[in-house]
């Protein structure tokens, strides 16, 4: 799940005209949303980009709710499960 959220991430960079130069290999679980250069545009597009490509629909009441890669990877698995 890892790589294909990071793939996520990685276009909406992209889609959003913003450079996104963390390798794959330096992201895991406790990554901070914060050191992948997130603000609150880009976490809301790129959520809507998780939705939309996972076929997921996130429980998203607050940004503060996700502070790293794990918080989010939960919150897929957990929408996946319902």
């Amino acid at each position: 799940m890892l790589e294909e959220l990071y793939n996520v991430i990685s276009d909406s960079y992209k889609q959003m005209n913003r450079e996104f130069f963390t390798p794959m290999s330096e992201i895991t679980e406790e990554t901070s949303l914060k050191d992948l250069d997130m603000d609150s545009v880009s976490f809301v597009v790129i959520m809507m980009n998780i939705e939309a490509r996972m076929n997921v629909r996130l429980d998203v009441d607050s940004s503060t709710a996700f502070r790293t890669v794990g918080d989010v990877m939960t919150a897929i698995k957990t929408a996946k499960d319902k």
